[in-house]
């Protein structure tokens, strides 16, 4: 395995100075999101230092950053004139002869529903041909182990990327709260409206695929990916939308874990039948996945 150190063998000593800078840059987003996540929901005062402490570790990072590529300006030969003329026409030439029109919004959530919906039906292709592998096997029985100590058994919800809102949409028609005719898509709708209404106490947690915070700007493209199914395109569900959906349903959600812990989600509404819902690692080829629960029949 490569190390970084020799992955910029061969670029300019800029780039090497570049590539160091995005590596740190991506080291400190992962401590952050670890820092947004540490903080108790209702605790308001640690939220308010963890807040200041992300934004002294940020305009650290960025001042470092803008002390070092100053120094190497500094330290830098000057290029001649007329080279660097020369090699910026040539780049230019360069990047015309190989230029792709730019593609629009809306033709980049085409090709990515596309793509998509292409890794979706190769990976349940994939997974009815190796229904026996051994990690999602293992995973299976001690989900079940756990769930049958508590006089429930697995009930199968499609791989399909929407799996967290329709496993909470059945277990929601099972307590007699929503008909059988409520749908993930509902759900999904109730997430987002919840996290728009609250967003003030949700986006300094909420990231993108990337691992990256979600800032102001690109709040309202997050709701909407909660909102689309995942055949349109729409994200897959995690954290906070568990949080979301237990505020707006006033009901606690647990989710079954596969080495046995239980993650839980709206403690405080401990007087009403939870909502459980189980989550595998291994389950699939399409990645993480969520089932839903049912009563333990017993012969």
């Amino acid at each position: 395995m490569l190390q970084w150190g020799d992955e910029t063998a061969e670029l300019s000593p800029l780039e090497v100075l570049q590539a160091k800078h995005r590596k740190e840059k991506k080291d400190l987003q992962a401590k952050l999101t670890s820092l947004r996540h540490s903080v108790a929901k209702d605790d308001k005062k640690r939220k308010r230092e963890v807040t200041a402490e992300i934004e002294k570790l940020e305009n650290d990072l960025k001042e470092r950053h803008k002390k070092e590529l100053a120094e190497f300006e500094r330290n830098s030969p000057k290029p001649e004139p007329e080279k660097v003329v020369a090699e910026v026409d040539a780049h230019i030439e360069e990047q015309e002869k190989h230029k792709v029109p730019r593609i629009s919004k809306a033709q980049r959530r085409r090709e990515k529903k596309a793509d998509d919906n292409r890794r979706r039906a190769e990976a349940e292709k994939e997974d009815k041909q190796n229904a026996e592998f051994a990690p999602g096997r293992l995973e299976r029985a001690a989900i079940e182990e756990v769930l049958r100590k508590r006089g429930l058994s697995l009930h199968e919800i499609p791989p399909d990327g929407d799996c967290l809102y329709n496993a909470i949409a059945h277990q929601l028609s099972l307590i007699g709260m929503t008909s059988a005719k409520t749908s993930g898509a509902d759900i999904r709708r109730k997430a987002a409206a919840f996290i728009r209404s609250h967003k003030d106490e949700f986006l300094p947690f909420l990231t993108d695929r990337d691992g990256s915070p979600i800032d102001e700007f690109h709040f309202e493209e997050y709701c909407g990916l909660i909102e689309r199914c995942s055949s349109d395109g729409g994200e897959w569900g995690g954290e906070p939308e568990l949080r979301a959906l237990s505020s707006s349903l006033e009901r606690r959600i647990e989710v079954i874990q596969p080495e046995g812990r239980c993650a839980v989600f709206g403690e405080e509404f401990i007087t009403k039948k939870p909502i459980t819902i189980t989550f595998h690692r291994h389950a699939y080829n399409l990645g993480e996945h969520y089932n839903s629960t049912d009563v333990l029949l017993t012969s």
